[in-house]
């Protein structure tokens, strides 16, 4: 035994390191997946439950059909849908849509401008109608698809409409007063939102999503694409929470901010300009506190880069 131990014993050790080693990378690997797949369970439902824009969501038809591939190519523009109206300070507008771009920018004035232009090859663009809907604390626009099924109201109870083989498009572009909270969303298409005053809701299945404003909560979220969320200075103590499962996320904050912060992705890089130590091989985290902390700061990627930036003051 002893002659059988002194010829092997480097083989044996080797192999036990070897074995130790290969368990050890199992459970980190472990530990990623685990905890990816339950900051998407956790995210996931929060930052879209006012899309309800996936097929695993109880809210969507059951003849919702999408085919991304439909809207390629050229296509020709059809009628132009306008709506204008004063929306009160704090109200709420929610914009909803299911196939094309919702774009929005700072109004002039007091008063709500709303543009739809739609975009066909094929299907008659008089089966998408623009609904409207009225309620104590703002207004809800939304895209209807004809057979689409879909509800339109304001806040979490939203169904989207399904474009049931139909290849019509539908772009909004929306001119929001000061201290107007916006919620928008779209199942394929991008959303953008620039110099806004007040919180935001912004979501999107497949399509980037990038949201400025002054005043938070802001929440921005997307399946299929990259996320991005400008602020330069805060008007409140609201939360800022960005999530995507395919795609990279970039948030750009005050250079001097009192934040605590989080921020994962399983696959991809996380880079700071503030004093936060980033962790991990097999995914990589971030956690800390900045000045006296307090405001929420979440990022969360499955499979992008993750950026935390301080803002830039335009010159």
């Amino acid at each position: 035994m002893n002659s059988f131990w002194q010829t092997w014993r480097k083989e044996i050790i080797r192999g036990l390191v070897l074995f130790c080693g290969v368990i050890a990378i199992g459970l980190c690997i472990r530990y990623v997946v685990v905890r990816a797949r339950q900051g998407v369970m956790d995210n996931l439902p929060v930052a879209l439950r006012g899309l309800r824009g996936l097929r695993d969501l109880k809210n969507l038809p059951n003849n919702f059909d999408f085919d991304p591939d439909a809207y390629g190519g050229p296509r020709d523009t059809a009628d132009t849908w306008t709506y204008q109206a004063k929306v009160v300070p704090q109200h709420w507008v929610w914009i909803r849509n299911t196939v094309g771009s919702v774009r929005v920018e700072a109004a002039k004035g007091d008063s709500l401008e709303v543009v739809a232009v739609k975009t066909h090859r094929r299907s008659d663009p008089g089966s998408v109608h623009i609904e409207t809907v009225k309620v104590a604390d703002g207004i809800a626009i939304c895209a209807v698809w004809a057979h689409g099924g879909g509800r339109c109201v304001p806040g979490e109870d939203y169904k989207p409409s399904s474009p049931h083989r139909s290849d019509v498009a539908v772009d909004f572009t929306v001119r929001l007063p000061r201290r107007v909270r916006l919620g928008a969303s779209t199942v394929n298409g991008a959303v953008h939102v620039a110099n806004a005053t007040a919180p935001l809701v912004l979501a999107s299945v497949n399509g980037e999503v990038d949201a400025e404003t002054s005043a938070g909560p802001v929440r921005a979220t997307s399946v299929n694409g990259s996320v991005r969320a400008r602020m330069r200075a805060f008007g409140d103590t609201g939360e800022v929470a960005l999530f995507t499962v395919n795609g990279a996320a970039t948030v750009e904050l005050p250079g001097q901010l009192d934040a605590d912060v989080e921020a994962s992705t399983v696959n991809g890089a996380i880079e700071t300009d503030y004093p936060l130590v980033v962790t991990g091989k097999l995914g990589k985290h971030l956690q800390g506190k900045l000045g006296a902390g307090g405001r929420k700061v979440r990022i969360t990627t499955v499979n992008g880069s993750i950026n935390l930036r301080k803002a830039t003051h335009p010159s």
